[in-house]
């Protein structure tokens, strides 16, 4: 996710309860090669790229539209030892779909064919997958998914909305089922993988059983639960949230001290300081911050001296 699923976040997921794969930010490939070109000593350069050991295996999300960038990036991955790389052919957002990236190439089958083939050649032996949604204005997951199946992608997860559905409007996964069996009848190798509406691991659990997918990808739930794939439920004490946050200050500090944007670190706040009485309190006044310094400040004075 976009700003969210950075190495610091990952690590913090994977120390609580790690899922079987992690992918990174959705990463633009014009964007790798033109700061290659021009800015290869840029300590910024590859933030999005970046992983450690501990957030193995974990596979690499590109997007764009030229297949040459695409394969250069392919490559790049591949140097940087990912364990694989996914095309993202599914994001929404108005401005990549007016500029006929990701979800935009449902109307252009013949440059998502060249894509797909020049990061294969890229990527060597590396796995590579695609991750799409059922339609752009309307539900076509037949055709599309049928398309991307013939592919002979390693992998193919399927977000079952359309790019105009939001989230109000419940995932499709009668939809998702769909691509399972069209999977199955072409006798492809191809691993399906799901997503939409799932919080936790329990949920996927369900909606594995009742769709037949072989994996399901988690997004947003991991922003309402940072333990959303533990195979347990639980729930984190106040005291554990507050200790977890001041580890991400601390993780932050250390990987990205003055190179990253400090407002992206906020976003985070929300998902460590809620649920308890008086966390609504403690969440404003470190979203008035300015600094890690003064984060760890406020927790400090409004926590520490007052702990629940």
């Amino acid at each position: 996710m976009e700003e969210v699923t950075d190495t610091v976040f990952r690590q913090m997921v994977a120390k609580v309860a790690r899922p079987d794969v992690f992918f990174t930010e959705f990463t633009n490939v014009e964007g790798i090669i033109h700061a290659i070109n021009n800015s290869p000593s840029d300590p910024s350069l590859l933030q999005r790229l970046a992983f450690t050991e501990v957030e193995r295996p974990i596979v690499a999300q590109i997007w764009g539209k030229d297949p040459k960038n695409y394969y250069e990036a392919a490559k790049l991955i591949k140097r940087l030892r990912f364990d694989g790389v996914d095309i993202n052919m599914g994001c929404p957002e108005k401005d990549v779909v007016k500029n006929g990236c990701c979800i935009a190439l449902i109307n252009n089958r013949s440059l998502a064919a060249k894509i797909i083939a020049a990061v294969k050649k890229g990527a060597g032996r590396l796995p590579v997958s695609v991750k799409t949604r059922i339609g752009l204005d309307k539900i076509v997951t037949e055709d599309w998914c049928g398309f991307l199946l013939e592919q002979k992608i390693d992998a193919l997860t399927v977000h079952g909305r359309t790019a105009r559905e939001t989230s109000d409007v419940p995932a499709h996964w009668d939809e998702i089922k769909k691509v399972v069996e069209m999977r199955n009848e072409k006798l492809v190798d191809t691993v399906i993988i799901g997503n939409g509406d799932i919080k936790n691991a329990q949920e996927a659990g369900v909606r594995s059983q009742e769709s037949g997918v072989d994996g399901v990808m988690i997004g947003r739930g991991v922003l309402e639960s940072i333990n959303a794939f533990s195979p347990q439920p639980a729930t984190l004490s106040p005291q554990e949230n507050i200790n977890l946050l001041r580890e991400h200050i601390k993780l932050w500090q250390k990987t990205w001290g003055d190179t990253k944007n400090f407002s992206i670190m906020k976003k985070f706040v929300k998902v460590y300081i809620k649920g308890w009485e008086g966390a609504g309190d403690l969440r404003a006044r470190l979203f008035e911050t300015k600094s890690l310094e003064e984060m760890a400040e406020v927790l400090r004075k409004g926590w520490d001296s007052n702990p629940r």
